[in-house]
């Protein structure tokens, strides 16, 4: 027998007055009840009610028992009307896990936007150069690129960013401008650790991919901006990171040249849930609002 079992007839049977109108009550018969009530003394060892042909009476420990199950039944009420509240608007604190590279930068302006739009939300922001377990470590979305690898989780795609080549107009003057992929070979290439770039083939909707060489490693995208405005080499960054170096002429991208470019798709993922919270769906659902607004204004070679 649960511990919960008998008291919520119990507590019928005392608002009622009687075992037959808690019996209507919660839709069950007269029998059923009694044999609950009778369970939840057994189980407790005291007398709760003072049955008698005409009337019921509650016993000195029945009332007492009564005010504590009337209380915790409101408490469970209350708990379960918060939960119900909580799955219709979004309130609490939402844990996302964004990538340091670019993700932060990338998805700064929309995290904020909803936090202005949804104030009961609290936000926790976590940067992290590598993906996180979202289980293990308690959180609730993050954001991830390109191909996913085969999951439980759920992801659902935001949109993307391009990636142009970039450089300063200095390296440019002196090393030449590459021509294809495969002139990158003779660049000094800024590139992340595991030194590859992909590439966009517009004629056969593929993805080359290339290795490059460097003296310039970095899973920041900061030190690799730096080092591209430095004049040291080219990287591949980000249109959206590089477009206030490139209106000021620290950096010049290759203008013209359709390889160069890179379209990274962008997935929101989280744990697999049939009810999702409502921080959750609505802070998803804003994202794909929120960036496919963005692509209608004009930030087309940003949002793809």
């Amino acid at each position: 027998m649960g511990r919960w079992d008998g008291i919520e007839e119990y507590i019928c049977v005392v608002e009622s007055g009687s075992f037959t109108a808690a019996a209507d009550v919660l839709g069950v018969s007269k029998s059923y009840v009694s044999k609950q009530i009778s369970l939840l003394e057994d189980r407790l060892g005291v007398r709760l009610l003072q049955r008698t042909t005409r009337r019921l009476t509650l016993t000195e420990s029945g009332n007492t028992f009564f005010a504590h199950c009337k209380d915790m039944a409101d408490q469970y009420d209350l708990a379960e009307s918060t939960l119900s509240d909580m799955q219709q608007r979004p309130r609490g604190t939402l844990r996302l896990a964004l990538n340091s590279r670019y993700g932060t930068q990338y998805m700064a302006s929309a995290v904020a936007e909803f936090s202005r739009r949804y104030p009961e939300v609290s936000v926790e922001v976590h940067s992290n150069f590598g993906d996180v377990d979202l289980l293990a470590e308690n959180y609730d979305l993050t954001v991830r690129y390109d191909q996913l690898e085969d999951s439980s989780m759920i992801a659902r795609r935001l949109g993307g960013y391009a990636l142009s080549l970039c450089a300063s107009p200095a390296y440019w003057e002196e090393y030449g401008i590459p021509g294809s992929p495969e002139d990158l070979t003779q660049h000094n290439c800024l590139a992340n650790p595991d030194r590859h770039w992909l590439f966009n083939r517009p004629q056969s909707n593929e993805i080359y991919k290339v290795k490059v060489s460097g003296n310039w490693i970095s899973e920041d995208g900061a030190n690799l901006l730096a080092a591209a405005k430095a004049g040291i080499g080219i990287a591949q960054l980000p249109v959206f990171y590089i477009r206030d170096a490139v209106a000021q002429g620290e950096l010049a991208t290759l203008e013209g040249q359709d390889w160069s470019h890179y379209d990274r798709m962008a997935w929101a993922v989280f744990p697999n849930s049939r009810h999702l919270s409502a921080k959750v769906r609505y802070f998803v659902d804003f994202l794909v609002e929120y960036l496919h607004t963005m692509d209608n204004v004009g930030n087309e070679e940003v949002f793809r």
